[in-house]
């Protein structure tokens, strides 16, 4: 022990000693930097992969991918909005969920929280304190003092079949992100467009569910695309509000009278917008009245042969403009369609501010006509009475000077159409949507269209005889095991040979 300590003591053992713990402290050192590398490379990448990433949508029914009209609206938020979601676990959950994922990566602007109300009852207690909410259920979207209470229910669109065990409620389509995205509008934008729809003529009514003249599923359509409906009567003492957006004339049946329109043409003198539904057979002053816009609508009843459906005229033949880019492919029913032409002095390409400028928007082919004896079916062309087609049934006015348009300053709009039962609720489908959604767009100058289709829930079934399953049983039960056991005698083989 003597000679192992004096070994030890000695300076080349000190040495030594002393090399060894520099040599240990070196490589702690060294791997404490290299944690430290290694840490700040992956903070670097995560904050890196944050900011820059590529996002790609691979499911097969895109059910959640984000529309461009969508996109737009969230690249426009200058506030934050604030979602959120009191919902119980179940598919609404599920779906919406995976849907506001989209928009948080799309916008940093969109906030989102989710409380159970069944485990934060405190929270939700607390939240119905600040927001109307009177459902255990609901999406909250709010910004700032603005606030929109959703129902799950309007996130799908249900189909009621009856069944052995009763009427069974199945989900078609889901419509979540249409219902998201017209509530962030509406609590992002400060005033919505207000519509005025006249009345006291025997016009549709947007209070009313009838089916043939109801107005109330165009109302509903309007009302999801941002719009505020309201309803306006005519006064000696008032005219159109200041606020109007636009005005809807829907079907009158009785004559206007001189003090109206008079009312009616200083509105649009304003730089008024307006859209007039006029169904044919009927006379009610605002016929003469348009011609001063270059309107020319016919006492008479469009015929297309071969095109007339169920009582209705089929519309296929579009001119391209701002009315009818939404219509694409479709096609329109009007039911009691009659002419509406620009006049001939203002057909043409017309210079200045004070001549309104006339488009023609849908017509019939080629064998339709404009039949003057409409009250006496069948109907059949007469030469020298009847006026051949193509005929016009629609028409966009403008008037403005293009220096206007070019500084963004507003321009009277008027949207003239031939026929007013189209807009009623039994015929609010296809086509006839997106005509009357692509006028009040156009009328407003709206470039931002919010009403994004649904999106269909595709049910997979997968269809296997008796005996495939006995297959498959076999398959699964012996092929697969069996197949290990193989493989793993011949892996004992090997090792043995």
């Amino acid at each position: 022990m003597t000679r192992r300590s004096i070994h030890l003591s000695t300076p080349e053992a000190r040495a030594a000693r002393r090399t060894v713990w520099w040599t240990k402290a070196g490589a702690g050192v060294g791997l404490a930097v290299s944690l430290l590398l290694a840490t700040a490379a992956w903070a670097l990448s995560q904050v890196l992969a944050q900011r820059h990433f590529l996002r790609r949508n691979f499911s097969r029914d895109q059910r959640y991918e984000l529309s461009q009209v969508t996109r737009e609206l969230l690249a426009t938020l200058t506030n934050n909005v604030e979602i959120t979601l009191i919902l119980r676990p179940g598919v609404e959950l599920d779906d919406v969920t995976r849907l506001l994922a989209e928009y948080q990566a799309s916008s940093p602007r969109i906030r989102v929280r989710r409380y159970d109300p069944d485990r934060d009852v405190a929270h939700v207690t607390e939240l119905a304190r600040r927001w109307p909410i009177s459902q255990t259920d609901c999406i909250v979207v709010a910004a700032e003092d603005r606030v929109r209470v959703l129902d799950p229910g309007e996130l799908y669109a249900l189909e009621r079949l009856a069944g052995p065990t009763g009427v069974q409620r199945i989900r078609r389509a889901f419509r979540g992100e249409r219902v998201l995205t017209t509530a962030i509008y509406d609590v992002t934008h400060a005033q919505r467009p207000v519509i005025y729809v006249l009345a006291g003529h025997g016009e549709y009514s947007i209070e009313d569910p009838e089916r043939l003249r109801g107005l109330a599923a165009a109302a509903r359509r309007l009302q999801r695309e941002g719009f505020e409906l309201r309803t306006l009567v005519l006064t000696a003492d008032g005219g159109v509000p200041a606020d109007a957006a636009a005005i809807l004339i829907p079907g009158p049946r009785t004559r206007f009278a001189q003090p109206e329109l008079d009312q009616l043409q200083a509105y649009l003198e304003r730089n008024g917008r307006a859209l007039i539904l006029l169904g044919g057979g009927r006379t009610t002053g605002l016929e003469s009245w348009l011609r001063r816009w270059g309107v020319v609508v016919g006492d008479d009843r469009v015929v297309d042969g071969g095109r007339n459906l169920g009582g209705g005229l089929l519309v296929t033949r579009f001119v391209r403009h701002g009315v009818t880019e939404r219509i694409r492919d479709l096609a329109c029913v009007f039911y009691e369609p009659r002419s509406v032409e620009p006049a001939p002095e203002v057909s043409g390409p017309v210079l200045g501010a004070d001549r309104p400028r006339v488009t023609r928007l849908a017509l019939t082919s080629d064998r339709g006509w404009a039949e003057t004896d409409y009250l006496s079916p069948p109907w059949t062309f007469d030469e020298g009475r009847d006026r051949r087609g193509p005929v016009c049934m629609a028409v966009a006015v403008e008037r403005g000077s293009m220096e206007d348009l070019a500084l963004g300053l507003p321009l009277t709009r008027l949207v003239v159409v031939g026929d007013s039962a189209f807009v009623a609720n039994g015929a609010m489908v296809g086509g006839n949507e997106d005509f009357l959604v692509g006028a009040v767009n156009w009328l407003v100058n709206r470039r931002i269209q919010l009403d994004i289709p649904e999106r269909p829930i595709e049910v997979r079934q997968i269809e296997i005889s008796r005996n495939g399953l006995r297959w498959l049983a076999i398959t699964s039960v012996g092929g697969v095991p069996g197949l290990v056991a193989v493989l793993a005698g011949f892996v004992w083989w090997r090792r043995r040979a």
